[in-house]
């Protein structure tokens, strides 16, 4: 029996970045007088991510790891600028991210039956300031900063169903992503919801897929939320 929803937040509860991701606002950058291939420019960018999000030993804060990052490219195409202030204005961006019009309405509702929590790849300051700032609030928030791991790793999941208790066969997790939300928790046994608000297309191995928080009402149940 269900007994705890755990979100993930940006994509799923609050709406993704509208100026472009931070891949291409630091491309844009360091392409802007040179000529750089864009497929390997991500390529790499998304290389450097991943060494230190999938494992716990070389674990980095979110933070640390964007400056870290745009300072080598910046080094490497010689840019001068500091890596520090504009990883700082790209996060800045996060803080002021808005939540979808449901979300603050379906977690309110489906707290009155369930534990509610929040599962993030970010940082704690992050996190808490655009929940803050869009009145939105949960039963326990769980980052990859606090957890010392990210998303996809098993660790992060089991250090969740470890701190409070819990059986796989007891949560459902709700995300947008395939890799972190999906593949992540179903590996542990956990049921999940995908969130499709762009339209993806395949099966992933997701429980369910719904386009609005709303929908999660008749995959709990009528009797169990009003």
């Amino acid at each position: 029996m269900i007994t705890t929803i755990i979100f993930d937040d940006f994509g799923t509860l609050f709406k993704v970045a509208e100026g472009g991701s931070a891949k291409k606002i630091i491309y844009n950058i360091v392409t802007c007088d040179k000529e750089v291939d864009y497929e390997s420019f991500v390529e790499e960018w998304k290389k450097y991510y991943k060494r230190y999000t999938v494992s716990e030993s070389l674990f980095r804060t979110e933070r640390d790891i964007f400056i870290s990052r745009i300072k080598m490219f910046y080094d490497r195409f010689g840019v001068n600028r500091n890596a520090i202030e504009d990883t700082d204005a790209l996060l800045a961006e996060a803080f002021e991210r808005k939540a979808y019009e449901e979300a603050k309405e379906v977690l309110d509702k489906i707290r009155e039956k369930y534990n509610v929590f929040i599962g993030s790849n970010t940082d704690n300051d992050v996190l808490e300031a655009v929940m803050s700032g869009n009145g939105i609030s949960a039963d326990k928030i769980y980052t990859s900063e606090n957890l010392k791991c990210y998303k996809p790793n098993m660790l992060f999941f089991k250090k969740i169903l470890e701190d409070n208790g819990l059986e796989p066969k007891e949560v459902l997790f709700v995300g947008d992503s395939v890799s972190d939300d999906i593949l992540g928790p179903k590996a542990l046994g956990i049921k999940t919801v995908l969130v499709n608000r762009s339209e993806k297309t395949g099966d992933f191995g997701q429980d369910y897929t719904i386009n609005d928080l709303r929908l999660l009402y008749g995959i709990l149940g009528k009797d169990n939320i009003e």
